[in-house]
């Protein structure tokens, strides 16, 4: 036959110790476990604000970008109407230069002009002068009975 050894039982002293330390680590396991899952709910409420706080930056970048797009078309448009502004203003230079040798040619015209009517005038007038006095002579002859005309 084989002997079984049987411990024998431990004393009830022992078996409360046991007991309470049992209880003991129970309590310690027991809020360690909630500790941790009290961590576990902060950073998985950490994680959800986290979400929405990318989800608010990434409307926020959304819309800047939107707002730049639109100030660049606005700075482009802009840029484009001072390039008209500034051709505009180099098309009226010209024409103001062309403008002004045009009106030198008049005034270089019209010097002309006033000379070669003052002497025309001049001309004109010796040549009336002289007419007239063509025309003085001619009546004085008229007047003037002619030699042949006294002998008949």
């Amino acid at each position: 036959m084989t002997s079984a050894t049987v411990e024998p039982a431990p004393s009830p002293k022992v078996v409360k110790k046991l007991e309470k330390e049992l209880a003991k680590e129970e309590k310690i396991e027991a809020s360690r476990v909630k500790d941790l899952l009290d961590d576990l709910a902060k950073t998985e409420k950490a994680h959800a604000k986290a979400v929405k706080a990318v989800h608010k930056a990434g409307s926020a970048l959304a819309k800047a970008e939107k707002k730049e797009v639109k100030a660049v078309e606005a700075a482009n448009k802009a840029t484009h109407e001072h390039d008209i502004a500034v051709a505009n203003r180099r098309n009226a230079e010209q024409d103001e230069q062309l403008k002004k040798r045009q009106d030198a040619k008049l005034v270089q015209d019209i010097e002309e002009k006033k000379v070669k009517a003052e002497v025309a005038l001049r001309d004109q007038e010796t040549h009336n002068k002289t007419r007239e006095a063509k025309l003085a002579e001619l009546k004085v002859t008229d007047t003037q009975p002619a030699p042949d005309a006294n002998l008949e």
